[in-house]
């Protein structure tokens, strides 16, 4: 992946009259540092780099960093958690290339076999958030159908409704993830104010779930399709943009995810952070007061995360560490 959507790569051309049309090459001269402050300078220029305009700009497609995928998965520019690769990131692709080699011909060399196709094909199974990869539109049933595989083989541990159970986490709650103090409650995640992508949310169940059996053929592909229904509207997700919802009747399959992806409503409240990583040295002798205790360096005073302000446990912790009986929320209520 080098080069720019409109083709241009002579030095004083711009995409889209802002970024530097050459910014493949700018990259490489740069030995591929395409992170580094002096290129991403070069290439977006100094206000669209840093700062809330730089993050404001990644929403733009045309943008060498943008991390925007196309309205009609998601309905507008939200700066999404698929976070597709910045096309400035082109040695990966490049070295990917140069270093690839035919399966075919691999030689285990005493360390195993190569992992038969048809073993592989079981697993091929990856659907992305534009939702490549789904199932056929046949393939489906009503969403009063997907409850009740849903109840047949989530419910012991999520709830009959996604209300949680046996001390594992909800999947359906009203609770906003907003707060205004570091020290409230923490929010339950849950898949209406939490998770930012219907089809992305099909992919994890099949994958996944029931955790001794995921990807289970007596579910099969349609009974995974009608438990992701099934949960969209224990969510209340909407399916188009006067606010109704899934009725039971109705047939659910890809066609009907991917019209609700977009009205997933913590969608666009995912960003992807294109920073380097920076790894601070871990504290184990002689440490700094502030990074003991209450932060004045008593030990003997500090917060357990799994307490709440007002003492209480934490969602389920209890629950989870068997010191109380299998419940939803605090003490089993």
């Amino acid at each position: 992946m080098s080069g720019s959507s409109d083709g241009a790569t002579a030095s004083g051309e711009k995409i889209n009259g802002k970024y530097a049309a050459n910014y493949a090459e700018i990259i490489k001269n740069a030995d591929g540092k395409y992170l580094d402050k002096a290129v991403i300078e070069a290439i977006l220029g100094k206000d669209a780099a840093h700062g809330r305009d730089g993050l404001m700009d990644k929403l733009d497609p045309a943008n060498p960093y943008s991390f925007e995928v196309d309205d009609s998965i998601d309905g507008g520019n939200h700066g999404n958690a698929q976070c597709k690769i910045p096309k400035a990131f082109v040695e990966v692709h490049e070295n990917a290339a140069k270093n690839y080699y035919d399966d075919s011909k691999y030689v285990a060399r005493g360390f195993g076999t190569p992992i038969a196709e048809a073993a592989v094909a079981k697993w091929n199974i990856t659907v992305d958030g534009d939702g490549r990869g789904l199932p056929d539109p046949k393939v489906g049933m009503t969403v009063a159908e997907g409850g009740k595989i849903y109840v047949q083989f989530c419910g012991m541990c999520h709830g009959e409704f996604g209300e949680g159970a046996k001390g594992y986490l909800a999947l359906a709650v009203e609770e906003s993830l907003i707060t205004s103090d570091m020290y409230d409650p923490a929010p339950q995640k849950a898949i209406g104010n939490f998770w930012p992508y219907a089809t992305t949310l099909f992919d994890y169940i099949r994958r996944t779930m029931p955790f001794w059996t995921p990807n289970a053929p007596f579910i099969g592909d349609a009974g995974y399709m009608g438990m992701t229904g099934y949960m969209l509207q224990s969510n209340y997700i909407p399916i188009d943009d006067e606010g109704n919802v899934l009725e039971d009747d109705t047939f659910f399959n890809s066609e009907m995810l991917m019209k609700m992806n977009k009205y997933m409503p913590n969608q666009g409240n995912f960003f992807c952070d294109h920073r380097p990583v920076i790894h601070n040295a871990r504290c184990m002798t002689d440490c700094d007061k502030t990074q003991i205790g209450d932060g004045t360096g008593d030990t003997n005073n500090y917060r357990q995360a799994r307490l709440l302000p007002d003492g209480t446990p934490q969602y389920n912790v209890p629950e989870r560490m068997n010191e109380d009986k299998p419940g939803v929320g605090h003490h089993g209520m």
